[in-house]
């Protein structure tokens, strides 16, 4: 029986460690580096970043999973995971998740608090952040933060109210500062009343 040294040589050397791969065997590191790149959402994954995150998808060198399958699965759960709670899913909920319908894993990330303000589901805050959008782009010509769509949330005001109120308190704000004392405000006062620098830190209000 002939022995084919070639493939006898290439699985050897596959199955050696990786001499920058931070304990990756040579066969790993391919893969390894797409799917925690993937698993990163922006950016190529370091060597480094590829073993850590092959400790957890291939504990004691078996994954939990197999490659194909964690791709369909991580590209069906985290924009769930994003726009409830703005972060990847964990390894984790990818196995706990990865055979549920899609109404399971809404149900899963919605239910869970929100980040900021624990006191609301994620699914209530995203609902009222949603709703104040558009009064607050009207009203404000900003974005709304989180502590307003809570506000709105436990208080039950409208948000089409809610930011009238403010955008009036804002011009009256203004207008006091802007007019000198025994004169009239200015044309451009009239222009910024009510005008808002955009808070761009909303996720983390």
């Amino acid at each position: 029986m002939s022995i084919d040294w070639t493939r006898v040589a290439h699985e050897y050397w596959q199955e050696q460690p990786h001499p920058r791969g931070h304990g990756l065997k040579i066969k790993e590191v391919a893969v390894a580096v797409k799917l925690a790149s993937m698993a990163k959402f922006g950016g190529h994954a370091s060597l480094h970043e590829a073993a850590l995150f092959w400790r957890e998808f291939a504990p004691g060198g078996v994954p939990i999973m197999s490659p194909d399958e964690f791709e369909h699965t991580l590209d069906r759960i985290a924009p769930v995971s994003y726009v409830f709670h703005g972060r990847p899913p964990t390894m984790k909920e990818l196995v706990s998740l990865k055979d549920k319908s899609p109404a399971e894993v809404h149900r899963h990330y919605g239910d869970l608090p929100d980040r900021h303000h624990p006191e609301i589901t994620a699914s209530n805050m995203v609902e009222a952040y949603q709703a104040a959008r558009p009064w607050a782009r009207q009203h404000l010509q900003r974005e709304p933060v989180k502590s307003e769509a809570a506000y709105l949330h436990h208080s039950g005001e409208r948000p089409d109210a809610y930011y009238g109120r403010l955008a009036a308190q804002n011009t009256q704000q203004r207008s006091a500062i802007q007019t000198p004392v025994g004169g009239h405000a200015g044309e451009g006062s009239l222009r910024t009343a009510g005008r808002q620098t955009p808070d761009k830190r909303v996720a983390d209000r």
